[in-house]
Formats: C-alpha cells, sequence, structure tokens
C-alpha cells in the first residue's frame, strides 16, 4: 500500500518539473557510469573526498559567504584542484 509521500512523489514526477528532474537524473546517471565519471568516483573516494570535507568544515565554521568559502578552500589543495577539474569535465562546463 502506497504512503501519502509515495503517492505525492508519484504526483510530482507527472509533472514537467518532474520529467526535468527525471532527465537530469538519467544524464547524471549516465556521465557517473562513463569513464570520467568513475574517475571522479575514485577521487571522491580518496583524498578528494577529505579536501571537499575539509572545505565543508571550513564553510561551516566561516563567517563570510560559505559557497566561496567551500570553493576557496577546495581549490587551495592539489586534490581539490583535481577534483573540480574532473567535475567541470564531467558535467562539460
Amino acid at each position: 500500500m502506497a504512503t501519502d509521500y509515495e503517492n505525492i512523489a508519484r504526483a510530482f514526477l507527472k509533472t514537467p518539473q518532474g520529467g526535468k528532474i527525471i532527465k537530469g537524473l538519467d544524464r547524471f546517471n549516465s556521465l557517473i557510469a562513463s569513464e570520467t565519471g568513475k574517475q571522479l568516483l575514485t577521487m571522491l573516494g580518496g583524498s578528494g573526498g577529505d579536501a571537499l570535507q575539509a572545505a565543508a568544515r571550513a564553510a561551516a565554521t566561516a563567517e563570510r559567504d560559505p559557497a566561496r568559502v567551500l570553493l576557496s578552500s577546495l581549490l587551495s589543495t592539489k586534490e581539490g584542484t583535481a577534483l573540480a577539474s574532473k567535475i567541470v569535465e564531467l558535467i562539460g562546463a
């Protein structure tokens, strides 16, 4: 028996916005399945994940704009720069 939340989710997915989300998830899944995506996941599992965690901690304790602190902190490490580069490559920005 479906719960109210499941019914709401199904109804939402039938809207145009839900369709966009599904297309985005499909694109994300295909990117992650690519060779570049696999490399990104490997980096996240290694020292790149540490760089992200350190950047997130810095952003959480900063009085400035957390997004800028996060990005600055992330890009100040070799691993973080490599990780950001892979993300940019993966999304094609």
